[in-house]
């Protein structure tokens, strides 16, 4: 992956005053304030040290296979929060190495679609269910196409979406390209230029789920 698709969306996504909930596996060095008196605080990106060797141990330990991408991606800094409304991507704590990635397997879906080589990893922003990924299919370097599985079918494949964006990298030109227009853009506004980022993806198969989400955003602020 092009390093600069990663480190631009860490610009639009990360700005000064994020807060969290502080937890005792906080490590001081990601504090950007003190603890306020509802118990958040400010916290700030730091560089990763992970290895991909690390993330591997994870795919062995669940018989799953990550996209190079989304490997390269996670290990480029700790981050203690990965909100992005439309997606909400797993977050990097030093002090609970990849806490998030193994989480998947406590997922009640997870013993029925991992042997299918669909490989839950991050959530659905819309409390649907997992974003997954489809390697059902061999493509090219493991960049495997991403869907979002909704958790009420409990494993059968009729909960499994279309493709709603064509690889990992194009998941985050299209997410960052979203934060990046959010303070002058309505948010259903922006999601159409999905379909011209990742047009084989999100602008194929998954203009239904992205039209959706648009009568949705458009529904919700018309009526706020």
């Amino acid at each position: 992956m092009n390093k600069d698709v990663i480190e631009n969306f860490f610009k639009a996504y990360w700005k000064p005053g994020m807060y969290t909930v502080c937890t005792d596996k906080v490590p001081k060095e990601m504090m950007r304030s003190e603890i306020n008196e509802s118990g958040w605080f400010e916290w700030g990106l730091i560089k990763g040290n992970l290895t991909v060797k690390d993330y591997q141990k994870v795919e062995k330990d669940l018989n799953i296979q990550y996209p190079p991408s989304f490997i390269e991606w996670h290990r480029a800094y700790f981050f203690l929060d990965g909100d992005c409304s439309l997606v909400r991507l797993p977050e990097s704590n030093p002090n609970e190495l990849l806490h998030d990635l193994r989480s998947v397997d406590d997922l009640s879906a997870s013993e029925q679609l991992i042997p299918m080589k669909i490989y839950p990893f991050a959530d659905e922003g819309n409390d649907t269910g997992s974003l997954v990924f489809d390697a059902r299919e061999p493509v090219e370097s493991h960049e495997f196409p991403v869907r979002v599985y909704d958790h009420e079918y409990d494993g059968e494949l009729e909960g499994l979406s279309n493709v709603i964006f064509s690889s990992f990298t194009k998941l985050l030109e299209c997410i960052t390209h979203f934060l990046e227009l959010r303070a002058v853009k309505s948010d259903y506004k922006i999601i159409p230029d999905f379909f011209t980022i990742d047009p084989t993806g999100a602008g194929l198969a998954g203009r239904d789920y992205w039209n959706c989400w648009i009568e949705m955003l458009k529904a919700h602020e018309n009526t706020s």
